[in-house]
């Protein structure tokens, strides 16, 4: 589950660039400009796949039927990686690629392939505006568990984690690298 966790967090990091194209292929639609069937399929992709990785976040997020684990915080930095990343991944796109022309869409996917591979294997999801409209922050945590092993983990959190030094959370685990907080403000 953990690859699904992670290509839905990818997929939902570029919300911003999808609703843009969305105009974009839209509106070539209504002028008439472009090609017709390029703007279909990427309309109904985005919305596919934003709807599907809408989905599969939610069901992390919100159904409990995953094992929890209470760690106490040892230390919590808020992981603050956004100008290079969002760069990248949505303006960037806007200016090298015109989402009108199947052969530009090509390329983008290429692109975009390129990048989800290396944000999946590297578990790099700072940059979320999905997540940042539900309240979530992303910590760069130290914690350790009942058994005194400490981790390096990201964890996801509604709480301010920076300043709950020796408290203890309790977690779930949504991939190798990030914990989601299932403590709602309780901190």
């Amino acid at each position: 589950m953990s690859v699904f966790v992670s290509l839905g967090m990818y997929i939902l990091s570029f919300a911003p660039l999808w609703i843009t194209v969305l105009f974009i292929d839209i509106k070539s639609l209504v002028d008439g400009g472009g090609d017709k069937w390029t703007e279909i399929i990427g309309i109904t992709g985005i919305l596919l796949g934003m709807l599907i990785s809408a989905i599969i976040l939610f069901t992390k997020f919100f159904v409990t039927d995953d094992e929890k684990y209470t760690l106490t915080i040892q230390e919590a930095k808020e992981s603050k990686t956004i100008t290079a990343e969002f760069l990248l991944s949505y303006i960037l796109p806007l200016f090298a690629f015109d989402f009108t022309q199947w052969d530009e869409v090509v390329k983008f996917l290429i692109f975009f392939i390129i990048l989800g591979y290396l944000c999946i294997r590297h578990n790099n999801f700072s940059v979320n505006i999905i997540l940042e409209l539900m309240c979530y922050r992303l910590y760069d945590c130290i914690l350790m568990n009942a058994d005194g092993q400490v981790v390096d983990r990201t964890v996801i959190s509604k709480n301010i984690l920076s300043t709950s030094k020796g408290k203890d959370i309790e977690v779930k685990i949504l991939n190798n690298e990030y914990y989601l907080d299932l403590d709602d403000k309780k901190l």
